[in-house]
């Protein structure tokens, strides 16, 4: 091998080197470089914002604690249950309490397929009820007004027999109401 033939491997050699350090080992230290900077940034802000809770905490200590009595105040106002099934099972039952309270007649109950997330979830039921005006009349209100919080959705009353003696009426209503999921303690 000459000095010739020594020099030119020697550059070669060089040159790969140097495109293995400018094409890889330069991006992967950038890469890194602006990893580190954004956690850092990230954690500065983190800092800065736990610093400023800390210089509020008697006023934050006072918001937790309305925010918290409010939540409590609302628990009178929802579905019993911690599943989906219990708070169906509940609103089954409290319909069916209120509706033989009003003289109603439970035909039928179906529950009905809820989309909602979060720490309050809605619950929803269709009812077929028969029974008079007034005894309608009466549920009404007290399942709009009462505890828990329900809303009729959707209402529609029929006369099966318009020439009847008595009152007879078929109601069909949608019930929603919402529940505290079991998560969201």
């Amino acid at each position: 091998m000459t000095l010739r033939d020594k020099r030119a491997l020697a550059m070669g050699g060089a040159l790969v080197l140097v495109a293995v350090l400018v094409l890889e080992v330069f991006p992967w230290v950038v890469r890194s470089v602006v990893a580190l900077r954004s956690r850092a940034l990230a954690q500065a802000a983190t800092l800065a914002r736990a610093e400023d809770v800390l210089v509020r905490e008697p006023e934050v200590r006072d918001s937790l604690t309305q925010v918290l009595s409010r939540v409590v105040a609302l628990a009178p106002k929802v579905v019993d249950g911690k599943t989906g099934a219990e708070a169906q099972a509940s609103l089954s039952g409290l319909v069916s309490l209120v509706a033989n309270r009003q003289q109603l007649k439970v035909v039928r109950l179906d529950p009905l397929p809820d989309s909602t997330a979060g720490a309050f979830t809605r619950v929803a039921m269709h009812a077929e009820l028969e029974g008079d005006v007034a005894g309608l009349t009466l549920f009404l209100k007290a399942v709009e007004t009462g505890d828990p919080l329900l809303t009729v959705t959707a209402l529609s009353v029929m006369a099966p027999d318009p020439n009847a003696r008595t009152e007879a009426l078929r109601m069909e209503l949608d019930l929603a109401g919402y529940y505290l999921a079991r998560g969201a303690r």
